[in-house]
């Protein structure tokens, strides 16, 4: 960020109660937090229960205004609280930028009552002392689902849009790609998962991920990958997209971070 930026936290908090088993962003979701103008910054989720637990899971959404996508599950123990012993809490310290107007959520497995407190970090820029060299970011966090098919590797076949990066029409000098994650929200059969950039005429292969089979239950987490992208940086214009080898759902989110200049 710029030494112009200034930040306000944004402390999202959400209960959450009602059993939901979904994993495709059906069904009961609380709202914990929806970024601003420029994004926000996520430090840290905090998941904090109020009753005695069964063994359960707590799921993490991203939604974009049209879709939801699953970003994390996170294990919950049976525990007894009492008057000696604490309420489940765990803490999820993710780093991850939500784009303008992009919405967390989260659902329980059981229904138990958990509390979701997000701590977030809004940030702007301070116009009148911002220096033309300075950087500006946008966060620009793309989702997509791949569920089709698809074998080959030379970009035919379907292959689905993830992220789009800022236009250069419109001052946008690249995105700086911070982290991509896989999420399955299905069991798996072990196969790959495929990442392409497109540059407006060809789709090129960029990483290759093995998918293990793993069988999703009411405590078992689907399969979960967080990619090393060590901060790749994308051309305006350009497009990250994914393919699946077999017929199965995954949800896959790309955090980046469009820059420019000030005029």
């Amino acid at each position: 960020m710029a030494a112009e930026t200034q930040y306000t936290a944004n402390t999202g908090m959400a209960n959450i109660a009602t059993a939901n088993a979904n994993l495709d962003g059906t069904g009961t979701l609380g709202t914990v937090l929806t970024a601003a103008s420029n994004g926000t910054l996520i430090k840290s989720i905090t998941v904090k229960s109020l009753v005695t637990t069964t063994q359960g899971m707590i799921r993490l959404f991203i939604f974009d205004g049209t879709n939801t996508r699953l970003i994390k599950e996170i294990p919950v123990e049976a525990n007894t609280k009492s008057s000696v012993n604490p309420a489940v809490q765990y803490k999820w310290n993710c780093d991850i930028k939500l784009k303008s107007g992009q919405v967390l959520k989260a659902s329980t497995e059981k229904a138990e009552s958990f509390n979701i407190i997000a701590e977030g970090l809004d940030w702007a820029y301070y116009g009148g002392a911002v220096r033309p060299e300075s950087t500006n970011f946008t966060a620009n966090t793309g989702t997509g689902l791949v569920s089709t098919a698809n074998s080959n590797l030379d970009g035919t076949g379907t292959v689905v849009t993830v992220l789009t990066t800022g236009p250069s029409a419109s001052g946008w000098k690249g995105c700086r790609i911070e982290s991509l994650t896989i999420k399955g929200i299905v069991t798996t059969t072990a196969g790959m998962i495929r990442l392409y950039i497109y540059d407006g005429t060809n789709t090129r292969i960029f990483k290759e991920v093995m998918i293990p089979a793993i069988t999703k239950s009411a405590t078992q987490a689907a399969f979960e990958c967080k990619v090393d992208v060590e901060g790749f940086q994308l051309k305006p214009d350009y497009l990250i997209k994914a393919s699946t080898q077999n017929a199965e759902s995954f949800h896959i989110t790309v955090e980046g971070n469009d820059w420019k200049y000030p005029a």
